[in-house]
């Protein structure tokens, strides 16, 4: 075994000792936060790699970590499923798992993804025996990507992307990155940029496929919800602003500009989507002490004409709230947690807003500000404003959405390359493999 070799076998035991170490306090914190969310006690053992053993001879393993990859598997896994694959899909959190089960239903397998320790890990791939792996954005663990390779399952990274500071971090622990990248198979990049980075991080060069994000062929249900149906005639005559997937600290910014908004559009209707939906009623307190007369979606009744926020309380219906809105702001991205997906109301035509913190989708939400379709806002006086602007101006708002439309429709086609690709490697023979 050479030094280099022998330097990044030593490092992942290291990992993997801390990590066995770090067990007993990963799940003292998955106890303490089912506090407020009981799921988080469920299926405790499939986290270890626990659960019935799968026999499918064309079973793809999807690994999607929350709710929004999930929603970004959903298209690529249904044409998976068409073309006669068995797919088993692992989620890292509740939130994710209810979008797959409410997405996919029992058409697919879903658990939760065994922790990173070899032990959890060899387990949960001799039971369900997966031909491929594939990691939805940037989910990459070294024993995941390690003992994958091992046993012959091919690893493809779809919608990959690497921020600069997330290729320094990588690069300062090269022992440990440099094998993930060599445990590859292929990497479907979301931009050249995103490409070039795994590779200045010892990817192969002919591994890489720069696709474009699956994101973008995003396809609407067109069939009226129920939802849609109870809220769209008290929706149709207000303006809604939906402030998407909220944080903490968001939502007083929001409130805010409510304040200032009322004056100036009488009818605005606030539609309030705090990202963790265990967090309801301490918005819903939030509201009701600023004066607002609020109302839960869960209360399952049409909008009343006195509301001025509407809390969505409920996991798996904001793109039927997009579809009815006139503006999105969205979230986690006024708070520094690094912003979340503007696609989704983009993809409605719907102008969009977000806070100043957009690392986590800093390619995508560059090419919308770019195109003049999106907006970063600072404060609830920026956001302010930019309404003001669009409600006042028909040649402006049909600008932004024009916009809109031409970022979406240059990007799609992504879903169809990494769907190619998927299909390949499946047909290509399994490697031996190492037990």
């Amino acid at each position: 075994m050479g030094v280099v070799a022998g330097t990044a076998l030593l490092i992942r035991y290291l990992y993997s000792f801390f990590f066995y170490l770090a067990l007993p306090v990963v799940f003292l914190r998955l106890l303490w936060r089912s506090r407020k969310e009981p799921v988080y006690r469920s299926n405790l053992l499939q986290r270890l790699g626990f659960g019935e053993p799968l026999s499918s001879h064309k079973l793809i393993w999807v690994h999607a970590v929350s709710a929004g990859e999930t929603i970004a598997a959903t298209p690529l896994v249904l044409r998976l499923l068409s073309q006669g694959y068995e797919v088993l899909i692992t989620n890292m959190t509740p939130t994710g798992r209810e979008r797959a089960f409410g997405l996919l239903g029992r058409r697919v397998e879903n658990r939760y993804a065994p922790y990173d320790t070899p032990g959890a890990v060899k387990r949960f791939l001799r039971l369900t025996n997966p031909r491929a792996l594939i990691i939805i954005d940037t989910e990459l663990w070294p024993n995941m990507l390690h003992y994958a390779a091992a046993r012959g399952v091919k690893t493809i990274v779809v919608n990959g992307r690497l921020s600069e500071k997330s290729t320094r971090g990588y690069q300062r622990i090269s022992a440990l990155s440099f094998p993930m990248m060599t445990s590859i198979f292929r990497v479907a990049a979301q931009s050249e940029p995103q490409g070039r980075r795994f590779v200045a991080l010892g990817l192969e060069e002919q591994k890489l496929s720069v696709t474009g994000s699956t994101k973008f062929d995003v396809e609407h249900d067109k069939s009226p919800s129920a939802a849609s149906e109870l809220l769209g005639p008290s929706f149709h005559d207000r303006f809604v602003l939906v402030a998407a997937s909220t944080h903490h600290g968001e939502e007083e910014e929001m409130l805010k500009a409510l304040t200032l908004l009322e004056k100036i559009v009488p009818d605005i209707l606030l539609v309030l989507v705090p990202r963790h939906p265990y967090r309801a009623e301490e918005v819903l307190r939030l509201c009701k002490k600023s004066g607002f007369i609020t109302q839960k979606h869960s209360d399952g009744r049409a909008c009343d004409d006195a509301t001025r926020v509407y809390l969505l309380d409920t996991m798996g219906e904001l793109m039927t709230f997009f579809g009815m809105a006139n503006a999105a702001f969205v979230g986690g991205s006024l708070a520094p947690t690094g912003g979340h997906n503007p696609m989704e109301p983009a993809s409605f035509g719907v102008p969009v807003f977000m806070g100043p913190y957009i690392r986590n989708v800093s390619d995508i939400a560059q090419q919308f500000i770019d195109e003049g379709g999106m907006k970063i806002v600072h404060t609830a006086l920026d956001l302010v404003e930019e309404i003001q602007l669009i409600q006042s101006s028909e040649a402006e708002l049909q600008r932004r959405v024009e916009a809109l439309s031409r970022v979406m429709m240059r990007n799609k086609g992504a879903l169809d390359r990494v769907e190619k690709l998927v299909v390949q490697a499946m047909e290509q023979p399994t490697a031996t493999i190492h037990r």
